[in-house]
This record gives structure tokens, C-alpha cells and sequence, in this order.
């Protein structure tokens, strides 16, 4: 992976493509491939989608640099009861990752999670006009190119989105984010909610993560603890998360966690007052 393969940016940079009708079309094997894939540090994921749960969800996977480390940064892809799809976090569009989302189904809804991964979503949104953009006043604050169509919130998710519960992550106004729970799949969806590092990821990141003890922990990301106080609203809002039945969290910047994700969860977030699980 050449220097042009990797995002440099102090928020994190998401991807697109165009809808197209799924008709009788069927996604090329090599833009798929199941989320066990042997994993290197460098290997380039830009152009794949990883299947997390056959038919309902997939990940894209790049490269992004932060605070001078190089991360792996996730967007994942969810699709609706009406065959449609919700892209959380959208990454930057490249003409396979946009064949392959197209393969899928049509975009429907473009989630911005919280104030930072919001870079990419106006150039998704300029590829895929029909979808309807959601996120925190808060991004759209920064970004100026950020159209947003309906405000991240607990009620229009509901409404619109009933297979999902939002849940704000309140007490941590530095992020302002809002997690989405799929109840078919049992996967709480975030981008900044927590993170890890572990031995596919680049030697800055796994270097700077043994320092701060996020090596093969999942931990909340360091900025972010350090800009948060306990409170009550906190813990009431990771203990919300940590009541519902999770079978898997996703975010941003580590794998999967399928392993006693409601405990880890809460032990990330004991800081805060959350409850042990």
C-alpha cells in the first residue's frame, strides 16, 4: 500500500458509490469475502466487502491516519427489511466498492455516527442523491458540505428505521454520538463508542496502543476518555447498551467483538460508572 492508498486526516474519512437497482445482478466474488479473511498489516481492504452476517451485513475496511498512527478505520453496511441499504459511516467511494454496494441494493439511508466521521458522507451522498443522510448537528456544524436530511435522533430512527434502536451516548459530549442497535442480528452498531488494537494493525498504532492499553483490550479510545467525566447520564446510557441482547458491537477501529461483547463493553466503560457485567 503506496502513500496514495492511505487518508491523512484528524477525523476519519469514509466511502460511496452509485444506486442501482439489484436486479438480476450478483456481487463479484473477489469485492466479497467472509470477515474471517487472514488479516496482515497492510493488507489493502479498500476495495472489498467483509461479510459480518450473510445477507444482512458487511464491512468495508481502509487505512486512515490519526495523531500520527495508522489505523484501521470500518464502514458498515446493513440491509433494511425492504431489501435497501444503510451505509453507517460511509467511506470514500472507489468504483469497486461503489459495484459492489450496487450488487447489494439500493442506498437508502447514509448514517453519520457522530462529530468526526463525517469527511466522506457529502461525496456519498453527491453519488447517491436518493439516499437520505442522517447525523448530530454537531458534524454538520464542522462540515460545511454536510447536508443533512433529518437529524440522528432516538424518534426518527424509530419511525423511520424500526428494526433499529438508537441510543445516544450521553454524558460524552466530545463525541456526540448515537449507536444504532439491529435487532435481527443483535449487532450494536458505533464508530468512536470503543476500540482495540491487535497484531493486523500497523506498527505506529499496536506501538502507541501498548502504551495507552489498548492492545488486545478493548478499551475506550484514549482522546476520548481523557475529554470524558463520569456521570450519571453516562452510566445510564452504557447501561442501556449493555442490557440489550448483543451477539456482536461494531466500530470503527477494531474487528468484530463477539466475545462477551455486553461485558466488555461495560469494563471499557467502568470509568464511567457503567455496571459491571
Amino acid at each position: 500500500m503506496g502513500p496514495s492508498d492511505v487518508q491523512s486526516a484528524d477525523e476519519d474519512c469514509l466511502s460511496a458509490s452509485p444506486a442501482q437497482p439489484v436486479c438480476c445482478r450478483s456481487v463479484p466474488k473477489r469485492l466479497i469475502q467472509d470477515v474471517t479473511h487472514t488479516q496482515v498489516p497492510g493488507y489493502d481492504q479498500r476495495m472489498v466487502l467483509s461479510t459480518v452476517v450473510p445477507d444482512a451485513i458487511w464491512v468495508s475496511e481502509r487505512a486512515v491516519w490519526f495523531a500520527g498512527v495508522r489505523l484501521r478505520a470500518r464502514s458498515t453496511v446493513v440491509r433494511l427489511a425492504d431489501r435497501r441499504l444503510l451505509i453507517h459511516s460511509p467511506p470514500q467511494p472507489s468504483r469497486e466498492l461503489c459495484d459492489a454496494l450496487d450488487a447489494l441494493g439500493q442506498i437508502a439511508y447514509l448514517v453519520v455516527p457522530n462529530c468526526f466521521h463525517h469527511l466522506a458522507t457529502p461525496a456519498f451522498a453527491a453519488k447517491y442523491p436518493s439516499a437520505t443522510v442522517v447525523g448530530p448537528r454537531s458534524a454538520a456544524a464542522k462540515n460545511p458540505d454536510l447536508k443533512l436530511h433529518q437529524e440522528l435522533h432516538v424518534d426518527i430512527v424509530r419511525a423511520a428505521l424500526p428494526e433499529f434502536a438508537a441510543l445516544a451516548l450521553d454524558g460524552c459530549p466530545f463525541l456526540d454520538e448515537t449507536v444504532l442497535f439491529h435487532r435481527p442480528t443483535g449487532s450494536l452498531i458505533g464508530a468512536d463508542l470503543v476500540i482495540s488494537a491487535c497484531a493486523k494493525d500497523h506498527f505506529t498504532w499496536r506501538w502507541a496502543a501498548r502504551l495507552t492499553g489498548c492492545y488486545d483490550r478493548i478499551c475506550v479510545p484514549p482522546d476520548v476518555r481523557s475529554r470524558t467525566r463520569p456521570s450519571a447520564d453516562l452510566a445510564h446510557a452504557i447501561d442501556r447498551m449493555t442490557s440489550l441482547p448483543l451477539e456482536r458491537i461494531l466500530v470503527a477501529h477494531c474487528d468484530p467483538i463477539v466475545d462477551r461483547p455486553a461485558a466488555q463493553l461495560a469494563e471499557a466503560w467502568q470509568f464511567g460508572g457503567a455496571t459491571r457485567r
